[in-house]
């Protein structure tokens, strides 16, 4: 991935914001009826492959800006924790 590349900042956007989503239903103890209609709509269709992409591609674009990945989720669960 090259950060300096739209499609690819536009790509690894989408994947985050999906993970975001899968956590957030995580969260709520697997209750749909706590997500937003965006995280409804970004959920459809989404499975246990999709979410291995994602987490790829997140992973992918965090080495691409020199950062860890690992970290980089964690600070996202965290950030989740505290809403």
């Amino acid at each position: 991935m090259d950060p300096e590349r739209t499609e690819d900042q536009a790509k690894a956007l989408a994947a985050t914001r999906r993970i975001l989503a899968v956590m957030r239903l995580e969260a709520a103890g697997g209750e749909e009826a706590a997500l937003t209609d965006r995280d409804r709509q970004l959920l459809a269709g989404f499975g246990p492959e999709s979410l291995a992409d994602d987490l790829a591609t997140f992973a992918e674009w965090h080495r691409a800006l020199g950062t860890d990945p690992d970290a980089a989720l964690a600070e996202l669960r965290e950030r989740l924790d505290e809403r």
